[in-house]
């Protein structure tokens, strides 16, 4: 997960999507806007909690700045039909915005199943997931509002961007019964005048996906790279099968114009993912030098480690490393 700004959550919330803090703020709506994403082309929609940006040839990031999650899901359209990468927090009503950009059939995949990225799948019919006991969970049962409460506390999020949204009453819901097939590692599906290919890639969680579309260089990566603190710190999460699967993204690099990451800026660098892998690798070899995750009080960050590098930094549970 990337960077985030606002200290106290993350002291708290180790065990869900959080993240290392920045600085802390008194109050969301304070943040402004990251300076890239004015660089880019906006699409005006009638979704005030959503900022849309054309990013790529067909391709619009659907961002959510104003929570500190900064989860940013991607439509990817064909003349056929579209892929809808990710479905975001769940707070506002992504389906709707996907209505104003394109009114083609549209397919929901998600990079993984944390509650960040799976938030409106309950708005969809249409759904290809992998199937693993960890995917299977999640759309059995969603995620509940404990689970959640960090999400909504007044200070991590704008609550003025959205409108009748109930904080006590936020749920991620399962979204079961709108799975109509699974994805394996090479599928690949055509949207008429592009063709996506699926990259199974387990690290981050057993389930996580990434999409390539070879032709014009773009691939999407969810949370298993971004520009700010990736977390490797959840159950469910393998550093072998993580350094592995960066290790696909380094040998794509070269041949990528744009790599698209899930949170904070929807732009990445394709030569960072070269610098990823190596980066990792040192990790993994003991050469590289780490610090305590956290400046806060709470017990809980003795279980993890922040190594840091130029463009990103990762935190790791200890025990991970043993």
């Amino acid at each position: 997960m990337p960077v985030s700004r606002y200290l106290l959550i993350c002291s708290v919330c180790f065990v869900l999507s959080c993240k290392s803090p920045e600085k802390p703020i008194t109050n969301w709506c304070d943040k402004p806007l990251r300076p890239e994403l004015h660089q880019l082309k906006e699409i005006p929609t009638k979704q005030s909690w959503f900022k849309v940006y054309e990013v790529g040839s067909g391709v619009y990031a659907i961002a959510e700045p104003y929570n500190f999650q900064e989860i940013i899901s991607y439509l990817i359209v064909g003349t056929e039909k579209s892929i809808l990468f990710d479905t975001g927090m769940g707070m506002g009503k992504i389906s709707e915005v996907v209505r104003e950009i394109s009114s083609l059939p549209v397919m929901v995949i998600n990079s993984h199943t944390h509650y960040d990225h799976i938030g409106s799948n309950h708005e969809f019919d249409m759904i290809l997931a992998v199937d693993t006991p960890y995917t299977q969970d999640h759309a059995a049962n969603g995620w509940t509002h404990d689970q959640l409460m960090q999400e909504v506390r007044p200070d991590a999020f704008c609550a003025g961007m959205l409108q009748g949204f109930d904080t006590a009453a936020y749920v991620v819901h399962g979204y079961q019964q709108s799975i109509q097939g699974s994805l394996y590692d090479g599928d690949t599906i055509n949207l008429g005048n592009r063709t996506i290919e699926v990259m199974r890639v387990p690290g981050h969680t057993p389930d996580c996906v990434a999409l390539l579309d070879y032709e014009n260089g773009y691939l999407w990566t969810g949370d298993m790279f971004y520009e700010a603190t990736i977390w490797l710190f959840f159950d469910g999460t393998d550093l072998a099968a993580y350094e592995k699967s960066i290790s696909r993204f380094a040998e794509l690099a070269p041949a990528l114009t744009k790599v698209f990451p899930a949170h904070n800026k929807p732009i990445a660098d394709p030569a960072h993912l070269i610098e990823l892998k190596e980066a990792f690798s040192k990790v993994m070899k003991g050469q590289a030098t780490s610090r305590q995750s956290s400046t806060s009080n709470h017990p809980e960050d003795k279980r993890a480690l922040t190594f840091e590098f130029e463009h990103f930094s990762f935190l790791i549970r200890r025990d991970f490393l043993n």
